[in-house]
C-alpha cells in the first residue's frame, strides 16, 4: 500500500516557486549561455519537482519503503525499536513538521533515526506499529 507524503504548504510553495522562478529566468538567459542554464539549473528544477511529485511511503511484506523523489530508504519492521509522533524540523525523509519518528535497533541516533511525514499520520502510525514486533515496551 502506497501512502503519499504530506507536504507543508510553505514547503510546496517554496519548491514550486523556485521552479517557476528558474523557468522564467531561462527566458532572460542569452542564447549563447543557455547551455550553462541547462547544465546547472535544469537538474535542480527536475530534482525539486521529482521530490514534490514522486514521493511516497509503501508498506511492503517485511519492510517500509521510503521514496522521496530520487532518494529512497528501506527499514525492516523487525529493526524498528520505537515509534513516536513528533513535530520538528530535523532533516530527514519528511516534507512536513508533523512527523513519525522511527528509531532502529543497534544504530545510533544519527544513522538510526528516520522521520517520515505521511498523509493521515495517526492512521499510518497505527498501521506501522501493528507491523513492528520488536518495539520496546517503554515507548
Amino acid at each position: 500500500m502506497k501512502v503519499k507524503v504530506k507536504v507543508d504548504a510553505w514547503v510546496s510553495t517554496l519548491l514550486w516557486g523556485m521552479n517557476v522562478f528558474f523557468v522564467v529566468i531561462a527566458f532572460a538567459v542569452p542564447a549563447e549561455e543557455i547551455w550553462i542554464f541547462l547544465v546547472v539549473i535544469l537538474p535542480m528544477v527536475i530534482f525539486m519537482a521529482w521530490i514534490l511529485i514522486g514521493s511516497y511511503y509503501e508498506f511492503q511484506e517485511d519492510l517500509l519503503f521510503i521514496k522521496l523523489g530520487p532518494l529512497f530508504g528501506k527499514i525492516k519492521y523487525d529493526n524498528i525499536k520505537s515509534l513516536a509522533l513528533k513535530k520538528n524540523w530535523v532533516s530527514s525523509m519528511a516534507l512536513s513538521s508533523k512527523r513519525i519518528e522511527i528509531k532502529e535497533h543497534k544504530k545510533g541516533y544519527i544513522m538510526g533515526t528516520t522521520y517520515i511525514s505521511p498523509v493521515n499520520r495517526e492512521e499510518f502510525y497505527e498501521d506501522l506499529k501493528r507491523r513492528c514486533y520488536y518495539l520496546e515496551k517503554n515507548e
